[in-house]
């Protein structure tokens, strides 16, 4: 249980939060970047004390929470080794039981780690491996509470798929922080929103949640405006009692006048609370070309890195067109990256066989890595460097985007993953690109983010190349879909295929794991994600709706009813 309120040095962060977690609860927890989810794991597994308050814990409580980062000793370290390692602090006493070799191994197993693999160094795992190695740390002793800080930035969709398996057949409890809707919605049921310093709590998963928290939002604003209205119309009243006051002399005007007044004064201390939202803003104002190719590729053989070596992909012919929104899919390590590296060179102006770009293409581009983001200068310096603006419009843009005018002055070195990246969307948005190039835009931002991010995208008239694990985003904004498979690029009709294809790695057969691959309840969970797709695209403007995705959507509706017939 956890009643607490908490600063980060001048803003409030919490104010007294009442939160109690039971056990075997699936909760995720989400919130707009800065808010303070990181904040409340510290203070829930001790890394840190409230300001005021207290964080009441059952005794012997094991609390799991899954690294950020793989400390340095480890990485030197064998898998096996890594894992027996791992510790987890006991309410009461510390973990100091070694872990059974046999225990690490089953753990690491049951992650998709195959045998030959176990004595692998941990600084030789990819992104993907290493977080599945962080998680393996923080369950193989079976914690009662895990606590989960984005563990799925940086991870391809086998990984995913592994970690939700694995997940739905967990035992214990679980506390998830992330900003990936389908994954909150395959793993939780309950969501806790992180806004306005306090807490919200639904018994639902993140889809169903945030529709019951717009509907309140909604209430709450019409309740607000009512009660306003209200309060002026007695405003009006008492002024004018005043008025009459003074001129006939009437000490029964001034009465009903002062009290008047009084229950002014009583309303607006009671006016209904109506949320502030995010405090930040993300925009990105894109162009548009009248060029009839923004970019083509034949014959073109990706390299790692785009630098020569070993052929990753190649590509017999690609185009895109001015307008259209491209979602590029493959496994990790496949040459995503490497094409797009060799892709966004090229539209820089340097000279690559297989790549024709067009004149008017002004490219606009967001690595995952954020290395476009490196620079030892302050935000503000950074974008006035780069963006062909005076220097009150990059103000008023940081101010926007929730930098206070007294932090402009911030090195981009030392800012947060989230922050640097609104600083890239900043850049862009002032660079107004009419291709934009986007390698996991939605690691680094938070679910408003990533609303906004789609809503402009698909009201813009650029083209866009997306790589992404966020299904959700991908399906919202991608028009057409091609593949990175097997050394060849390809061109797909259904994502669909990609994301429910067989996993490369053997998977435990949980009883989560089994129900889900048996046919009816399979199909009834298709159903279920299809509807709830349909559902949220319907729920949209007319302009974002995707009346191409609508009527894919209803004809495999009609195709999954008729097998349960």
């Amino acid at each position: 249980m956890l009643k607490v309120a908490h600063h980060a040095g001048e803003t409030m962060l919490f104010s007294d939060i009442d939160l109690t977690l039971r056990d075997g609860v699936r909760a995720g927890l989400v919130g707009h970047n800065g808010s303070g989810k990181s904040t409340l794991l510290d203070l829930l597994d001790g890394t840190r004390e409230p300001d005021s308050g207290e964080v009441t814990r059952a005794r012997s409580l094991r609390i799991g929470r899954v690294e950020q980062f793989l400390p340095e000793a480890i990485e030197r370290l064998p898998l096996v080794d890594a894992v027996m390692r791992a510790h987890a602090p006991v309410v009461g006493r510390p973990a100091t039981e070694p872990i059974e070799r046999w225990r690490a191994e089953a753990t690491l197993s049951k992650l998709g780690f195959a045998t030959d693999e176990l004595d692998r160094r941990g600084g030789t795992l990819s992104g993907g491996q290493r977080n599945r190695l962080m998680f393996a740390r923080a369950v193989v002793r079976e914690p009662d509470l895990l606590l989960l800080d984005e563990p799925t930035n940086h991870l391809d969709l086998e990984t995913l798929r592994i970690f939700e398996d694995y997940l739905l057949g967990y035992a214990g409890a679980y506390l998830l922080v992330s900003h990936d809707r389908a994954f909150l919605d395959a793993v939780t049921t309950t969501t806790l929103v992180l806004r306005d310093a306090r807490i919200y709590r639904f018994d639902l998963p993140y889809t169903a949640a945030r529709r019951e928290l717009d509907a309140a939002d909604d209430a709450a604003r019409r309740t607000r405006e009512s009660e306003e209205r209200k309060i002026e119309a007695l405003r009006v009243s008492a002024k004018r009692l005043a008025t009459w006051a003074k001129v006939y002399d009437s000490e029964k005007f001034a009465k009903r006048a002062k009290s008047m007044e009084k229950r002014i004064e009583r309303l607006e201390g009671q006016r209904t609370f109506v949320t502030e939202g995010s405090p930040l803003e993300l925009s990105v104002d894109l162009g548009a070309s009248r060029a009839k190719e923004v970019v083509r590729l034949e014959n073109l053989d990706v390299t790692p890195g785009g630098l020569g070596g070993k052929t990753l992909v190649h590509v017999d012919e690609f185009l895109i067109r001015p307008g259209e929104r491209v979602g590029l899919l493959g496994a990790n390590g496949v040459g995503k990256s490497s094409l797009i590296r060799m892709l966004t060179r090229a539209c820089r102006g340097e000279a690559i066989d297989g790549i024709r770009v067009s004149a008017q293409t002004r490219l606009g581009y967001y690595d995952q890595e954020l290395a476009e983001a490196e620079s030892s200068a302050s935000m503000h310096d950074f974008l006035v460097a780069r963006a062909p603006v005076g220097d009150h419009i990059v103000k008023s843009r940081l101010i926007a985007a929730g930098f206070p005018y007294r932090d402009h002055g911030k090195s981009m070195s030392v800012l947060s993953g989230g922050e640097r990246a609104r600083v890239l969307f900043i850049l862009l948005s002032l660079n107004a690109p009419n291709f934009l190039v986007l390698d996991e835009p939605t690691n680094h931002i938070d679910m408003q983010g990533r609303e906004e991010l789609e809503a402009e995208l698909n009201a813009s008239g650029a083209a866009v190349l997306i790589t992404s694990h966020d299904r959700r985003f991908l399906d919202r904004v991608a028009e057409r879909f091609v593949l990175a498979e097997h050394a060849r690029l390809i061109e797909i009709t259904d994502p669909e295929k990609f994301y429910s294809a067989p996993r490369s790695t053997p998977l435990p057969t949980s009883t989560a794991a089994r129900a889900r691959a048996s046919a009816p309840t399979g199909v009834l969970e298709r159903i279920v994600e299809i509807e709830s797709l349909l559902e949220a695209d319907l729920a949209r403007k007319p302009k974002f709706q995707k009346p191409k995705l609508q009527h894919e959507w209803r004809a495999e509706l009609a195709t999954l009813y008729a097998r349960l017939e």
